[in-house]
């Protein structure tokens, strides 16, 4: 995780008017524009190249080798007059340079399947029941296969289903391996093995990758605002929501302001990369969420049936006493036992003692231990970073607005997974252009990289002014002011009657006015999501104490968010909007949960 991004002060500021939710201070030294970068007499002389690689020290750039980056985008989200973050990523990325950088963009879910492009009832069945997914897994993976050379990194970005198609991606890999180029006729079989759940499936793709395919490793994943259900119709495949010990990097940003039913955010499950035994059974645990006791209808049901099961039906009465009694035991009973699950409603392990629950955890744990004698690629403990933004689902992998508009709440969670790519040393290889059209500062990103930090003033009255009479410069102008091939970029003292200013504000400043922007509400927009929310669902609800989880069956009507992290990260400019009055952060947290703010 990158140490200028997340505070390490533990100091309590306050507890916000707005929903009481203590924060933790940053230990950066914020300033009201970004600073000059140093004159060094060697930098000075170090002209701007047209791409850079994402890395913290240009000067190790040439140790880098080639880089793969695959990127999927959202349901129904394409190339068109309201592109998702994914497009933006994708006009970023260096093109065209195959000794250096191979690059892969995708269609969301009810774009296309295996005959094209699809339109009408075809695309809305794709996009509500999730049909298409294994045909967007197998076409990313023909490309990974056709294009990997060893050595190379690859990088998988994805939006919504795309981020949760990204996922199961990247489980593919770890499950069956990648196989050598021009083996098409192998494709079918590989995924059919990874998507066989069963304890034979497991057993046939340890062989299948040890036989045909070779080990490789992920080294960055990124995905705005993941969504644990793919369609009405659920699905869970291998490795989809629980973590793998084959990936390097993991970066994610939420929503904090979605409330539909069926866009429950699908976070990051903590895996131990030294365990490895094959009869350790215990549930692989969230980064620091808290516990939720599963007191739903089906829950109960199982550990009633269950105790049947076994011929002992006098266990069963004892069973439903004891669920009776259970919710007033709930408290101590989460200190010792409970298992942590995903926020998805379409979740099927139901219950903490449930079977399944243990025999998959049992079969993935088996199915690495079998792995690690044949790997031959280092196993990784992965670095993950889960930060909640401001805006609703389209407001964090874009999509919601046009292109054209000069302000969007997608462009800082954009940014920040662009700045990720540098902190983590992807070595993606970016258009130097294109990054200053989204609005980054270029001279903090080359030669040296430079972490972001908190504006501590607000802008000029002068910029202002420009933004309330909507007169500031498209965004796509401050290319232009970059000296491409020149000496490297300082930053120019801000002049308030200088047109160059307005065409080139800071990073910070672009963000401040992002931020303003109001979130895309899809409930309040559409009012057909209204239907979902009428349909019973798990979710989950605060103990009466304020302290704790339960998982019960009701209408979602529009809840929103369930945020069981004991430290969440917001970003900054969450904090800022909140101290200013302009923003009610909504989500829900329980009595003990603090915040701490990134950059």
């Amino acid at each position: 995780m990158a140490s200028g991004s997340v505070s390490s002060n533990s100091t309590l500021l306050k507890r916000l008017s707005s929903g009481s939710y203590p924060i933790q201070t940053s230990d950066y030294a914020p300033h009201p524009h970004p600073a000059p970068a140093p004159v060094v007499e060697e930098e000075a002389k170090t002209p701007i190249p047209a791409s850079i690689r994402a890395c913290k020290d240009a000067n190790h750039a040439n140790q880098q080798g080639r880089t793969i980056v695959v990127c999927l985008d959202g349901t129904g989200d394409q190339f068109d007059n309201d592109n998702s973050n994914v497009v933006h990523f994708v006009s970023c990325l260096k093109k065209h340079d195959p000794d250096k950088q191979a690059t892969y963009y995708q269609s969301g879910i009810g774009t296309y399947d295996k005959g094209g492009l699809k339109n009408g009832i075809g695309a809305a069945l794709d996009g509500a029941v999730g049909s298409g997914l294994g045909v967007h897994i197998i076409d990313a993976y023909r490309f990974l296969m056709q294009n990997y050379r060893e050595g190379d990194r690859i990088c998988l970005l994805g939006f919504s289903r795309g981020a949760y198609t990204v996922r199961c991606l990247a489980g593919m890999l770890h499950k069956v391996g990648l196989l050598p180029a021009s083996n098409e006729t192998q494709i079918n079989f590989a995924y059919d093995f990874y998507k066989n759940d069963s304890e034979e499936g497991w057993t046939m793709s340890a062989d299948f990758k040890k036989t045909f395919c070779t080990d490789v490793n992920v080294y960055f994943v990124g995905v705005w605002d993941c969504v644990a259900s793919v369609g009405f119709l659920p699905r869970k495949l291998p490795f989809s929501k629980s973590p793998t010990n084959s990936i390097g990097y993991f970066r994610h940003a939420m929503a904090l302001d979605e409330h539909r039913a069926k866009f429950k955010v699908c976070q990051w499950q903590q895996q131990d990369p030294g365990n490895n035994g094959a009869q350790n059974s215990a549930p692989r645990q969230g980064i620091g969420r808290r516990p939720t006791y599963d007191d739903t209808p089906k829950a109960k049901l199982k550990r009633i049936f269950n105790c049947f099961g076994s011929g002992r039906e006098e266990k069963a009465i004892a069973q439903a006493e004891e669920d009776a009694a259970v919710e007033k035991k709930a408290k101590d009973a989460r200190q010792h036992s409970f298992h942590i699950h995903d926020d998805d409603d379409d979740d099927d392990e139901s219950d903490d003692r449930s079977t399944k629950t243990v025999e998959q955890t049992r079969l993935e744990t088996s199915f690495d231990a079998r792995d690690a004698k044949n790997r031959t690629k280092p196993v990784c403990k992965t670095d993950a970073l889960e930060v909640w933004f401001m805006g609703a689902h389209a407001d964090i992998g874009g999509g919601a607005v046009p292109n054209e508009r000069r302000h969007m709440l997608s462009r800082i969670p954009l940014r920040w997974m662009l700045r990720q790519c540098f902190e983590c040393n992807t070595g993606i290889l970016f258009d130097v252009a294109g990054l200053a059209e989204q609005g980054l500062d270029i001279h903090t990103l080359y030669p040296v990289y430079q972490p972001p930090t908190q504006p501590f003033a607000i802008p000029p009255n002068s910029v202002l002014e420009r933004y309330d009479t909507k007169t500031l410069p498209a965004i796509q102008d401050r290319s232009k002011m970059v000296p491409i091939g020149e000496k490297s970029y300082i930053a120019p003292p801000f002049e308030p009657n200088s047109d160059h200013n307005y065409a080139h504000l800071p990073e910070c400043t672009e963000e401040h006015f992002d931020s303003l922007e109001p979130p895309n509400d899809q409930l309040a927009q559409v009012k057909g999501w209204w239907i979902l929310e009428l349909w019973p669902v798990k979710v989950r609800v605060l103990q009466r104490d304020g302290d704790g989880w339960v998982k019960k069956v009701r209408c979602n009507l529009g809840r929103y968010r369930a945020i069981r992290e004991q430290e969440p990260k917001m970003h900054w400019t969450v904090h800022r909007m909140i101290e200013e009055g302009k923003y009610i952060c909504r989500g829900r947290t329980d009595a003990k949960t603090v915040w701490k703010v990134v950059a």
